[in-house]
Parts: structure tokens; C-alpha cells; sequence
């Protein structure tokens, strides 16, 4: 006779830890919720002491989400590689607040996991990976053999996301503001490259986040004190190919950095400083157009606004309503696929028609 486990049994004790961290709660506002002292909490995550079926109810209640969640076997990732020194940057920003963004990663992950299993994924291009060592630290090549890679046409790169999603990078939009972090990366096996994104930022910094981002995900396997100066470079020369904006830059005012702008869909300090590096400007010349740029106030609101222009992620969007349309999928079966409510699968990945960049074969 087949024993019929109670669902105690199946219960994974840090998915209760990591939708806590996900909803910014203490292990003590979380046991006040379900009747617990705080170190039974802790012996509980910890896998040290059992559950009982009451207090699942009581742990699916107090975090908001389908018990089903708890029931998942996944493995789980702690901060990406290319957060690392950001992290140390950002010293001021709480654990508490770092805990749950990369709980919400966590999540979305095993939701990509999820999803993928309704598609065939074929992007049309490659994903290249150099070792930087192979070009002696010559990042700029490597930025120009990813646009050859990808068939980028000459000049400014339209749309970035589009260029990414359809080498198959995953671009998930999220709300980073608390933690001061612009985007963040992995590399995980089994899965596409991800891009993790904070949405709100001007265009020109979310552009340049994305071709900083990609510059880990193609060059950095491990952590080094020159990953986000390298990072930095790859995004300059992807976005602003020294060969086509070179002469753009000769003569640069700040009035001339503002007709740019549109233009290369940078922002205007960004030319200023790709001026510098590429020598179209001398150190007084820099140094003029900073402090010009400082006493306009421009360092911190730059007077041309980049229009979005459709440049936003489609590849998840565009699963989920396939999902909708085609499998006959309601919000609420998506939810329960998601194991969160609908409201929050709703506000996670804004539920909005967008035409896929991707090929889906049935």
C-alpha cells in the first residue's frame, strides 16, 4: 500500500525564509504573524524543527502566497556576480533591503524555469563569451566583435533589449529603487543569460545598464577588482562605437551634447566623457564642461528626455500571453502555475499585450 505523505512532509523550509525576505519581513514580525516565538521561526527555516499542516495554513496566510510555494525544490542564489562590488559600494543600503531584492530574483527565476517549460526557446542569434585575457584586456574589441556577432548595423543601437532578446537574454524589468543598484546579471547553467533591470532610471542610464550588464554576462566569470571599470568600457563602445561617433564628438559643447543625445539615445555626460576618452577633447576642455554641466544643473536633470520608444523587455510578456491566448491560460491559472496571487504576478510582470521578439514552435 502506497503511504500517502502529509504535506508537512513536503514542505521545503527556506522557501518560507525566502518569501519572507522577498515581503521585507524580520524573522520576528513573521512569527508575531503566525503565533511562533522567533526561534521556533528560526529552527523551522533552518530545517530543524517540523511543521505542522495548521501553521502551513498559518505561514500561507501571513505570506500572502499559495502554500503550493513551499513545495517547491529549487535551488536558490545569493547575490550575482556582478553586484559584488556595488555591494561593497552600497555599503550604506541594509541587508534587509539587498535580502530582498535577491529574494525576488529567486522567485523570478523559478518562475523563468516554469515558463520555459510551455515553449521552445531558439534565439537567432548567439550569446558569444570571450575570455579577455585572449585580447589582452582589449574590451573594446570584444564590444565590437559582440555587435559583428549580432549583424548591428553601423551607428546608434534603436533598441538594445531587442538586440539582447533575440541573442536570448532574458530581461526582467524590477523595482530597485531602495537599493540604489541600477541592474544586475547571471550566468546560471540550464538557464538563458539574465539581466535583471531597475526600471526606474532615465532611458539613457537603463540603456547604458543593459549594454553594462551584457559586458559581465560576455567577459566576467569571476570577480575582479577591474570587472566594473571593464563593464563600463564594453558599454561605451557598444552603445557608442569609437569608429562611428569619433567625429561626432570633435568641437563638443554642452549644447552639441544635447543635439547628440537623441541621437546615439545616451546621455549627455556620457558623450562628454566618451569625448575624453577618445581624445576629441583635452583635460581643460573636459574640465569646462563639467563645471558647465554642473552649474545648469545638469548632473543630476539633463534637459532632453530619451523617449522609451517600445525599448522595454517582450520575451517573458509575451510567454504569459501566449500562455492567455493560445493555451486558453486565465490570470488565475497563471497565478497558480506562479504559485503568487494574481494581483502580484499582475504587478511583477505588468500584464500587457507586446509583440514577441521570439520565435515560439508548437
Amino acid at each position: 500500500m502506497t503511504k500517502l505523505m502529509n504535506e508537512s512532509e513536503l514542505i521545503h523550509p527556506e522557501m518560507i525564509e525566502l518569501r519572507r525576505k522577498m515581503l521585507g519581513l524580520s524573522q520576528k514580525e513573521l512569527a508575531l504573524r503566525v503565533s511562533i516565538t522567533q526561534g521556533t521561526l528560526s529552527k523551522i527555516e533552518q530545517g530543524l524543527k517540523p511543521i505542522t499542516d495548521e501553521q502551513i495554513n498559518l505561514f500561507s496566510s501571513a505570506l500572502e502566497c499559495p502554500k503550493s510555494l513551499f513545495f517547491q525544490k529549487s535551488r536558490l542564489y545569493g547575490g550575482p556576480l556582478s553586484a559584488t562590488p556595488m555591494y561593497r559600494k552600497k555599503a550604506s543600503i541594509s541587508v534587509k533591503v539587498l535580502d530582498k531584492l535577491v529574494a525576488e530574483i529567486n522567485i523570478r527565476i523559478i518562475h523563468l524555469r516554469k515558463l520555459l517549460e510551455f515553449i521552445d526557446f531558439e534565439p537567432e542569434y548567439i550569446f558569444p563569451q570571450y575570455d579577455l585575457d585572449d585580447y589582452d584586456g582589449n574590451v573594446e574589441e570584444i564590444a565590437k566583435n559582440v555587435r559583428k556577432a549580432w549583424h548591428l548595423p553601423s551607428g546608434p543601437i534603436k533598441n538594445i533589449i531587442s538586440a539582447l532578446e533575440r541573442a536570448g537574454c532574458i530581461v526582467m524589468d524590477c523595482d530597485m529603487e531602495s537599493t540604489g543598484l541600477s541592474g544586475v546579471s547571471y550566468y546560471i547553467s540550464g538557464l538563458p543569460p539574465l539581466i535583471f533591470i531597475n526600471k526606474n532610471q532615465s532611458q539613457d542610464r537603463y540603456r547604458f545598464t543593459l549594454a553594462h550588464e551584457l559586458g559581465h554576462l560576455v567577459m566576467h566569470r569571476i570577480p575582479t577588482p577591474t570587472m566594473e571599470e571593464e563593464a563600463d568600457r564594453f558599454a561605451a563602445e557598444f552603445l557608442m562605437p569609437a569608429s562611428d561617433i569619433k567625429s561626432d564628438l570633435k568641437e563638443m559643447t554642452i549644447e552639441k551634447a544635447a543635439y547628440l543625445k537623441p541621437f546615439w539615445r545616451a546621455s549627455m555626460g556620457s558623450l562628454i566623457y566618451r569625448a575624453k576618452t577618445l581624445k576629441t577633447t583635452n583635460a581643460g576642455q573636459d574640465n569646462y564642461l563639467w563645471r558647465q554641466m554642473s552649474a545648469r544643473g545638469y548632473r543630476i536633470n539633463e534637459p532632453v528626455t530619451i523617449e522609451i520608444l517600445g525599448e522595454r523587455p517582450t520575451l517573458i510578456t509575451a510567454i504569459l500571453n501566449y500562455m492567455k491566448n493560445e493555451l486558453d491560460y486565465d490570470l488565475e491559472d497563471i497565478a497558480k502555475t506562479l504559485f503568487l496571487s494574481s494581483k502580484e504576478i499582475e504587478q511583477l510582470y505588468n500584464l500587457k499585450p507586446n509583440k514577441p521578439t521570439f520565435r515560439i514552435v508548437n
